[in-house]
């Protein structure tokens, strides 16, 4: 058995390796290694967590127990939920695309196409959204949906996804011309994953995709 000053040390050296592989994720040098990175840091997190149970098992009091082994463990649905994400290819995901423009849809659709991504539906109002949402099975891997439509925005579409157990793990994408920081980091707060800003390029929203699936293969 370790004792407390061993642990926290312990603690010390992993929390410190994380925050390493997190920082430097998204680095070109670091794109081919990337699944394994992410699974990583998957592990460091629960290893890290059971260091904490550890340490309050030593200490008998958690206020006393170093916020660098508090990080919580994702949960087993969230791990393999982010495990199947790494390993899904283009043509295997499904992605629901809204927005009330009906050109923008066919452009987001013509650009996902290209990428290999093949299983795109298009959504033209945001209760149509949520109705496909939840009518569909399986559920869509990914979501790209306008922040500014009638009846319901983007931030009400993320908001009744959400709402479904089976739409926790879903990646949610606003697409906006909103640009101000604080607004974005609002919408970040509520859950949302990512956004794209319009007008849309397309290189730079398939690098945002590739972020949350890196079988998608982007230059």
């Amino acid at each position: 058995m370790f004792n407390k000053q061993e642990l926290q040390i312990m603690g010390k050296t992993l929390m410190q390796r994380r925050e390493w592989l997190i920082k430097n994720l998204d680095s070109p040098e670091m794109q081919t290694s990337r699944a394994q990175n992410q699974q990583a840091i998957q592990l460091l997190d629960g290893i890290l967590s059971k260091l904490s149970k550890q340490l309050q098992t030593e200490t008998g009091d958690t206020s006393q127990v170093n916020h660098y082994v508090s990080t919580k463990a994702a949960s087993p649905t969230k791990q393999a939920a982010q495990i199947r994400r790494q390993q899904l290819m283009p043509d295997q995901m499904r992605v629901l695309v809204v927005d009330d423009d009906s050109l923008l849809l066919e452009l987001l659709k013509a650009m996902l196409n290209a990428a290999g991504i093949e299983k795109v539906e298009l959504a033209d109002n945001g209760m149509k959204a949520v109705t496909m949402m939840f009518d569909t099975n399986p559920v869509y891997d990914l979501v790209l949906c306008d922040w500014h439509m009638p009846e319901k925005n983007g931030i009400d579409v993320h908001t009744a996804m959400r709402a479904s157990e089976r739409y926790h793990h879903t990646i949610f994408m606003l697409v906006t011309a909103v640009t101000e920081a604080k607004q974005i980091r609002e919408a970040i707060d509520e859950g949302v994953d990512d956004y794209v800003v319009k007008p849309i390029e397309q290189d730079k929203m398939l690098k945002k995709i590739a972020r949350h699936f890196p079988q998608l293969k982007v230059n």
